[in-house]
């Protein structure tokens, strides 16, 4: 009886420690199976994260494109009333003053009335008059240039008078400074000596 207690209790303790083992196996797989299942749930986080990142920012750009839409729509609203406006107004006309020679400077308006009365043939002759007003543009440094270009093409004594000189106002008309290098500049003081001084060279030459 002693001896069967006693196989009973080995069995028993072999039976325990095989049961220990499997289960700590199953253990050991199953904290393996949810670390992967965690570093799984982990990317789905971390792409539902990017998602919802590219959303945002496909909302904000969809956002922006709508105001930019809006905005859109608006000036061109009030382009087409401009341009009626511009249609049923009377049309100004404007003149080119010279066209000859580009210059650094900005564009002016200059307006000038003709009016020959109590003026002399003399002083009349070699001027071509008009009715009303004209708007000459050119361009000038200052208005104070851009005044006494006109009136020296245009005097007072041969029955001319200068009403307004303003920058221009037309849309998109200026003009850019030319810059030194430019070829339309007239040579500086270096150049004009070194262009005077030449011909003094070839003439001692000449004269050896």
């Amino acid at each position: 009886m002693t001896g069967m207690m006693l196989y009973f209790a080995l069995g028993l303790m072999v039976l325990t420690v095989l049961s220990n083992r499997y289960w700590r196996r199953q253990l050991v797989v199953t904290r393996i199976a949810m670390s992967k299942l965690k570093e799984k749930v982990d990317d789905v986080t971390k792409e539902v994260a990017d998602v919802a990142s590219d959303y945002a920012q496909l909302a904000h750009h969809h956002a922006e494109m709508e105001k930019r839409v809006q905005k859109a729509e608006i000036d061109m609203q009030a382009a087409i009333l401009e341009l009626d406006q511009k249609k049923s107004s009377a049309m100004q006309r404007y003149f080119v003053f010279d066209r000859n020679e580009p210059r650094p400077g900005r564009f002016w308006e200059v307006a000038v009335r003709c009016h020959p009365t109590g003026v002399s043939l003399s002083d009349q002759r070699g001027y071509r008059g008009w009715t009303g007003i004209r708007r000459y543009l050119l361009i000038a440094d200052g208005d104070r240039e851009a005044r006494e270009r006109v009136a020296a093409r245009y005097p007072r004594k041969a029955g001319f008078e200068i009403v307004e000189v303003a920058g221009c106002r037309l849309n998109g008309l200026t003009v850019n400074r030319i810059s030194e290098l430019s070829t339309f500049r007239k040579p500086g003081k270096p150049e004009e000596d070194g262009a005077a001084a030449r011909p003094q060279r070839r003439a001692t030459s000449a004269q050896s």
